[in-house]
């Protein structure tokens, strides 16, 4: 699968927010603030950290569904809330280089 240039740059990102982290891992989360002007958010976190929000900028979660298609994350979880249906979590690992892709 051929990956887009911003699929290659997120990937680039990611793999420099993790560099030296014993956990390859991260989470995207998003959730409804619920009141106006405010709408639907989105992040990556690892460690219980929230990671750059420069990772953010233009990706969309196709982004990360076609870095997953492509073999270098995998997904590990997902989690999404009972009472409110616009607040999930997917867990990713990134994938080492040495990796089958």
């Amino acid at each position: 699968m051929e990956l887009t240039r911003p699929q290659l740059d997120l990937l680039e990102r990611l793999q420099s927010a993790l560099d030296g982290q014993a956990a390859q891992e991260f989470t995207y989360e998003t959730e409804y603030l619920g009141f106006l002007p405010y709408g639907q958010y989105h992040w990556l976190a690892a460690a219980g950290q929230h990671l750059p929000s420069v990772i953010l900028d233009s990706m969309q979660f196709s982004d990360l569904e076609a870095l997953e298609k492509a073999g270098y994350l995998l997904r590990v979880s997902e989690w999404q809330n009972p009472e409110d249906d616009t607040h999930s979590r997917i867990t990713f690992v990134l994938r080492s280089d040495d990796a089958d892709v």
